[in-house]
């Protein structure tokens, strides 16, 4: 399975794409990760401080994107914005694709399901390498024409994010982001939408070592079921360089693990560039290969062990692209480690 075309985004290497990306990667998820969980708490000292005007137009600020419309939030201007992390990044962000994938291009208005690995503390290939390439409406400069995506594409995040201020207003702004609830994948597959999934979620962050390469799969199988259900092609795609961006503290992970169990997140200690560690690391190069695509047929009640017999292919599948292209970017020493 070749991979026959690349694109690159970010790759110009100059100081204005290393200060816009660094910019973004602060902006995006300095106040989506930071400054949205701790609002309401700088709100209340905020009360005390500054004019009653001034808190009153903050807490409208942070209420707004719980207040209107999803798609009033949607701006192409702060997707190309997003996409500019990738000049942070030495050799930007490149998405790769096999023939397989090439060949979905006249399906591209139909039922596809695009599932990212590994998740990463900050998943960059998702975000670089994904739907919100299409959503900036500059196809020209981000959306190759051999991608079969287009601008009704989506994406499912957490649900737990849409519920935290700031972070909220960013994700809608994307356009290609809903809950990952069972409503929400449902809406997405009856209506036939195309949209990106990362399969191990939070947990994935939560087993997250650097130069690892961990994925939960082992009892995740939910997306398959659904898929099957609704007769879904899978794009099965992995992002090399992902585990490299950040270094985390590992002996967290009982703790993260227990968290996401319970309450559907994680709080990672991490750190990126040595000067301010919300910055990945520059010297890790980001490739996405969009490997196997999955044909599966529509089976309204698969059983279990037809949903079974699946994600044993799946995970087939995953392991075989990683393996066939790891030793084109670096990774030759690797192996994956499921969960």
């Amino acid at each position: 399975m070749a991979l026959t075309h690349c694109h690159t985004i970010g790759a110009s290497d100059t100081f204005l794409s290393r200060l816009q990306g660094a910019l973004a990667f602060t902006v995006v998820w300095g106040l989506g990760q930071f400054v949205g969980p701790l609002s309401p708490l700088l709100l209340g000292v905020a009360a005390f401080y500054l004019p009653s005007w001034l808190v009153l137009i903050l807490i409208s600020s942070v209420a707004y994107p719980f207040l209107v419309p999803n798609e009033a939030l949607y701006s192409p201007r702060f997707c190309r914005f997003v996409l500019s992390k990738a000049g942070w990044l030495k050799g930007g962000s490149t998405l790769w694709a096999s023939e397989d994938v090439l060949k979905l291009k006249d399906r591209v208005n139909e039922s596809i399901m695009v599932c990212y690995h590994p998740h990463g503390l900050i998943p960059c290939g998702f975000s670089l390498n994904g739907a919100v390439r299409a959503r900036a409406q500059d196809n020209a400069t981000y959306l190759p024409p051999w991608l079969p995506l287009n601008a009704s594409v989506s994406g499912v995040q957490a649900p737990v994010l849409f519920k935290i201020p700031v972070l909220r207003h960013i994700l809608l702004a994307f356009g290609c982001c809903v809950p990952a609830t069972k409503e929400g994948v449902h809406h997405l597959l009856s209506t036939r939408t195309t949209f990106g999934i990362i399969p191990g979620g939070s947990e994935e962050v939560a087993l997250h070592q650097n130069g690892r390469e961990n994925l939960y799969l082992k009892k995740r199988a939910g997306f398959l079921k659904y898929a099957l259900q609704h007769g879904y092609t899978l794009v099965i795609a992995f992002t090399f360089g992902e585990s490299d961006l950040y270094k985390s503290v590992s002996a967290l992970r009982p703790l993260n693990l227990w968290l996401v169990k319970t309450f559907g997140f994680v709080l990672p200690i991490f750190w990126g560039t040595w000067f301010f560690p919300l910055l990945p690391r520059r010297d890790v190069p980001l490739h996405t290969v969009f490997g196997k695509a999955l044909h599966l047929p529509k089976i309204e009640n698969p059983t279990a062990a037809q949903v079974a017999e699946w994600h044993a292919t799946y995970m087939r599948e995953l392991e075989d692209l990683f393996d066939r292209h790891k030793g084109q970017f670096g990774y030759g020493d690797r192996t994956l480690k499921f969960f």
